[in-house]
């Protein structure tokens, strides 16, 4: 359940003053005075955000994999606009890691400032972190932007997956897409097919699905390391 108090204080702080004069008052221009960060920060709140993450917080749900004592990582979390009201009254601590560090100290700072989430400004395939080892469930909604999650280890040397050091029966919730056109999806796939070629060795997939938007197919999968 999305914790709607949580959502409009961080939407009272999206929607600034001269963002209400804009809609007020059309023009051609609407957007005028939206700076690259405002614009960056709604797009975490698109409708296709919205729709992808809905969906896997709802597979999620319906798995029982959480609990109040449920530890969960976020990789490349950038704001966690949706999946933090999501879970944050579900579980016991939530750690979201983003290579952005405008992203984690304005996440930090403003939208999550009264909750304990660990926000981290970092490259996921860099270090390994001890809560990783207790952690039940590991969420990536941004595979496209990154290596392979079966390579997840040192960059840049691959050989030993860092996944055969998390605690077996955890889980994994991913994303992916094939939109190759954005900018910064560098990991794209075209199928449900090809995306599971991109699951570590130990992982066994327990739902997937498809989630249509306006730009083109995000695939789903929620699974369990063995």
């Amino acid at each position: 359940m999305i914790d709607i108090k949580q959502l409009q204080t961080i939407l009272d702080l999206l929607i600034t003053n001269d963002m209400r004069e804009v809609v007020n008052n059309p023009k051609d221009n609407r957007g005028e005075n939206r700076t690259a960060e405002e614009k960056d920060l709604l797009d975490s709140f698109s409708p296709n955000q919205f729709k992808s993450k809905i969906k896997l917080i709802e597979h999620i749900n319906n798995l029982n994999i959480l609990n109040k004592d449920s530890q969960i990582v976020i990789f490349g979390g950038w704001y966690g606009s949706i999946l933090i009201p999501a879970f944050y009254n579900e579980v016991k601590q939530i750690h979201l890691i983003d290579r952005d560090e405008k992203v984690i100290s304005r996440a930090k700072h403003e939208l999550f400032k009264d909750t304990n989430v660990n926000f981290i400004s970092a490259d996921v395939f860099k270090d390994f972190r001890d809560f990783y080892k207790d952690c039940d469930l590991f969420i990536n909604t941004s595979c496209e932007h990154m290596q392979p999650m079966k390579q997840w280890g040192p960059a840049p040397r691959y050989s030993r997956p860092w996944w055969t050091r998390v605690k077996k029966g955890s889980h994994f919730a991913f994303q992916s897409n094939d939109m190759y056109d954005i900018e910064g999806h560098i990991n794209c796939v075209s199928s449900i097919e090809e995306f599971k070629n991109q699951l570590p060795d130990n992982a066994k997939v327990l739902l997937e699905d498809k989630i249509r938007d306006d730009r083109g197919t995000r695939y789903l999968l929620i699974g369990k390391y063995e």
